[in-house]
């Protein structure tokens, strides 16, 4: 026998409450258990993201005799001699994380071909003309990390044309030019150890290393030391400020701790005292410096004068270029301005067939100021300018080769580095087939010049009449290095056909 209960429209109203009930009761501790789970793993996330404490770097600090008000005040991390050293400390909280390159693996490489660069496309319209410059002169962290990772330099090098020998060679400059320091920080001897040191510097701070960096670190930071002390004793960073030829001692200087700075604020590189202070005063006094027509001339005598001319000018743009990059904000003018008034300097030295005249209007026209004339106008935002172009035409069409240590004079364009240190920055910026025939003749040569101690062959490097023999090997070494390092200084731009980095 069964019990039977029959069914009522109330019981079956009933279910379904009860299971609506029960199906909402569900969902919600469902919906309760993922909300724990989620509030769980924020939990979690949040102790896991707290930052450490910033490392505590102690620099000790070298006992003084007397307070010298102007000598730079320098922090950088040092190792202590002994865990008892006794000396006064100076404690410098630092959080910089940038991976800044330790030691370069030595690299086994093939002698580039003579057919390495056929077919190679760069597109067009890169560089300078889009008036921030390539991504070397565009103020961000990017450009400065991409320079700094050894991984990324060497893609650059390649997609660039350029060979693992061309790091290698580099890497042997540098530690040839670590040899070359001077005592008190300085490169260079005579009367030009402002510009020597900062071209020096230029060529440590294109392959990114800073004063953190493990094998040049010390000599970098003398190197700005040096630079930073000049500036702070004398109007101009020069040791001889009533030199005729101040101009280039004040704009080659000014060019490197333009970028040295930007390194600093850029990569949370502890800064260097007065650096910043040194910098913007030495804008300044380009600014000032500035003729009337747009150019620079020799004792920066800022009137008409006959000393004005296209090689001080190209110096001179070339710092400002890197202090805009920097963000510098000068207090005597703006650098746009200084810029645009360049240009149309630049553009008065153009001539007919391409070449620059070393005067204005055309006197004294010279195949060797072809590239400072161009690279000039690309930093300043017209690179796509008739002068402009013209001067590329003639590089693609009178550049055919460069052969190391052969012929003399200012005028041999295959021995003049001055000129070769101009045009390669030109025709990597513009890319396409001016960078692609100008890539094989310089990058060859160069490797070929170098020997196994990592120095240059002596050639003629132009406009160094008045350079001392040590001088005089510094500056063709770092014109050298510079022109090794154009495949990775600069990012390309934006232009048609260009990869962006």
């Amino acid at each position: 026998m069964s019990l039977h209960i029959e069914s009522t429209e109330e019981v079956l109203a009933e279910l379904k409450r009860q299971r609506a009930k029960s199906l909402a009761a569900a969902i919600s501790v469902s919906f309760l258990g993922v909300a724990l789970m989620g509030l769980l793993l924020y939990l979690v996330n949040i102790i896991t993201a707290i930052p450490e404490e910033p490392a505590v770097t102690v620099y000790p600090m070298e006992e003084r005799r007397g307070e010298d008000p102007i000598k730079p005040e320098i922090t950088r991390p040092q190792r202590p001699s002994s865990p008892h050293q006794k000396s006064e400390v100076r404690i410098v909280v630092s959080t910089a994380t940038t991976d800044v390159p330790i030691n370069n693996p030595e690299i086994d490489v093939e002698i580039p071909s003579d057919t390495f660069s056929e077919g190679l496309e760069f597109g067009d319209n890169i560089g300078f003309n889009n008036g921030k410059g390539p991504g070397g002169y565009e103020p961000d962290d990017i450009t400065l990390s991409k320079r700094c990772d050894l991984n990324d330099r060497m893609k650059r090098i390649t997609e660039n044309g350029g060979t693992p020998q061309c790091e290698e060679a580099v890497v042997k400059s540098l530690r040839w030019l670590k040899k070359q320091q001077n005592g008190n920080g300085s490169w260079g001897d005579g009367q030009f150890k402002a510009s020597m040191t900062g071209i020096t510097l230029l060529a440590y701070l294109a392959h990114c290393e800073t004063p953190l960096s493990e094998e040049f670190g010390e000599n970098v930071l003398k190197g700005i030391s040096f630079l930073v002390d000049l500036g702070m004793k004398n109007p101009v960073i020069s040791e001889q400020p009533g030199l005729k030829e101040v101009c280039y001692d004040h704009a080659v200087a000014t060019y490197a701790l333009c970028e040295a700075y930007t390194f600093c604020k850029q990569m949370d590189i502890p800064s260097i005292s007065n650096l910043e202070r040194v910098v913007v005063k030495a804008v300044d006094r380009i600014l000032d410096a500035q003729c009337p027509n747009g150019g620079w001339a020799y004792s920066y005598n800022n009137r008409i004068n006959p000393n004005i001319d296209l090689s001080v000018t190209g110096w001179n743009v070339q710092a400002l270029k890197a202090a805009e990059h920097g963000g510098i904000k000068p207090t005597k003018g703006e650098i746009r301005t200084a810029l645009r008034k360049a240009a149309m300097y630049c553009r008065k030295n153009v001539m007919p067939d391409g070449k620059f005249s070393y005067k204005e209007n055309g006197e004294n026209p010279r195949s060797s100021l072809v590239g400072v004339g161009v690279l000039s106008l690309q930093m300043t935002g017209n690179g796509s300018d008739s002068a402009a172009r013209k001067g590329l035409d003639w590089i693609k069409n009178n550049v055919k080769t460069l052969e190391w240590g052969k012929g003399s004079g200012t005028e041999n364009v295959k021995s003049n580095l001055y000129m070769h240190y101009y045009c390669v920055q030109a025709a990597m910026n513009r890319g396409g087939d001016v960078w692609a025939s100008y890539n094989k003749a310089f990058r060859d040569a160069v490797l070929g010049g170098q020997k196994p101690d990592g120095s240059f062959s002596n050639n003629d490097t132009g406009y160094a009449e008045c350079l001392s023999g040590k001088s005089k090997n510094i500056y063709r070494q770092c014109l050298a290095t510079l022109m090794l390092e154009t495949y990775y200084r600069f990012l390309p731009g934006t232009g048609e056909g260009t990869k962006n980095s």
